[in-house]
């Protein structure tokens, strides 16, 4: 028999608290042009995603998407992606794709980030990891 001593499942999900404030320090640190910042908030999403149980992964990202880390929904579209994938810099591009790719794991997140079946994130994704990749 085995026997979990590690994290409840409940105390392993990242709270609404926690995203909320990785969402306003990423906007804070994009205002700021401090790319370490949103890189480093980038990274600690990832990290969360990465560390979580497999069966709790798919209700972070719901909650990633719930709590509108990309402004996706607040603003309609894909934005905000694009333009932290227009700063030229490998840290940020390589955070940024990675945390995407967390997101587009589920059919929500694909949603999330194709608005109106737009493919306009696609295709800066496939041009940023063709060029510098």
């Amino acid at each position: 028999m085995l026997i979990n001593e590690g994290k409840s499942d409940e105390e392993e999900m990242v709270t609404e608290k926690v995203l909320q404030e990785h969402k306003t320090k990423l906007i804070t640190h994009y205002k700021e042009n401090n790319i370490e910042g949103i890189v480093e908030v980038l990274l600690s999403l990832r990290v969360n995603a990465l560390q979580i149980s497999p069966e709790l992964r798919k209700s972070l990202v719901y909650e990633l998407i719930r709590n509108d880390i990309f402004f996706v929904t607040e603003n309609e579209d894909v934005g905000f992606l694009i333009k932290l994938l227009d700063i030229n810099n490998k840290s940020l591009r390589h955070a940024i794709t990675s945390l995407i790719s967390v997101i587009c794991s589920t059919l929500k997140g694909i949603e999330y980030l194709m608005p109106k079946d737009s493919p306009i994130l696609l295709e800066k994704i496939i041009k940023v990891l063709t060029f510098y990749y």
